[in-house]
């Protein structure tokens, strides 16, 4: 063999640590090269394999019979602001992957007291888009069963009824939806019957919904009211305001 290519040859098997790759398989073993290749690749596919963005909580016995919840990504050796540092993070990925829009501002901040922490969650509509509205009476049939019993397109429907004095046709509760809707839109005052109309968009009870599940899951709580024990690590607040401006065109 060419001295040349037999120096090659020599560097292509020669590993990190001085020793011949072709050692093992020259005793019917892998190289040592394969072994470190697979060794990499095994890494690579455990590192690739991600938590969900929101990890369901765990149940179990709590206090005397009562029932004790552990967030899914619950521990108690982090700081609150450790916690809400994550809490952010998760916001991002949701709006990344589109489960969150990405034009809407989410933030978050937590306090401390002698006994717990909280973390409230503030939501920022970008400017021309109202948080509330009047469901027409199609949305309000298309709606959960149980919203429209005891949910909030239960109060709209209630408070258009009530509006139209105990009955309304279809037609009369679209007219009405139509009306305040565009109140909303001018950023009139409301009546009193017709605030009692007004309920929250669904796509910001959707938002409201999923910053909820990223803060509990940095939560634990092991509650029981009946005999007065309480053992919570974390309380979560979420709400909603307009008013981001949408920055113009080029």
């Amino acid at each position: 063999m060419d001295s040349r290519k037999s120096a090659q040859a020599k560097r292509q098997l020669r590993t990190t640590t001085g020793e011949f790759a072709n050692e093992n398989k020259n005793a019917g073993l892998p190289s040592n090269d394969m072994i470190q290749r697979a060794s990499k690749l095994l890494a690579k596919s455990s590192a690739t394999v991600d938590e969900p963005i929101i990890k369901p909580s765990v149940k179990s016995e709590g206090y005397m019979g009562s029932t004790a919840i552990t967030g899914g990504k619950y521990d108690a050796s982090r700081t609150p602001a450790e916690n809400v540092k994550l809490m952010r993070a998760d916001i991002k990925a949701l709006q990344k992957n589109g489960e969150l829009p990405k034009d809407w501002k989410i933030g978050v901040r937590t306090n401390t007291s002698s006994m717990n922490w909280n973390a409230h969650f503030t939501i920022q509509l970008p400017e021309g888009e109202s948080s509330t509205y009047v469901p027409t009476h199609a949305e309000y049939l298309a709606a959960d069963k149980e919203d429209r019993i005891i949910g909030p397109e239960h109060r709209a429907g209630r408070g258009i009824i009530e509006a139209h004095g105990g009955s309304v046709s279809s037609d009369e509760w679209d007219k009405t939806a139509r009306l305040i809707n565009q109140k909303i839109r001018n950023g009139e005052q409301l009546s009193a019957a017709e605030q009692a109309c007004v309920i929250e968009t669904p796509k910001v009870r959707n938002v409201k919904k999923l910053c909820q599940q990223v803060g509990e899951q940095y939560t634990y709580q092991n509650n029981n009211t009946m005999v007065d024990y309480f053992d919570t690590d974390g309380y979560i607040t979420v709400r909603a305001v307009t008013g981001i401006r949408k920055p113009e065109k080029q």
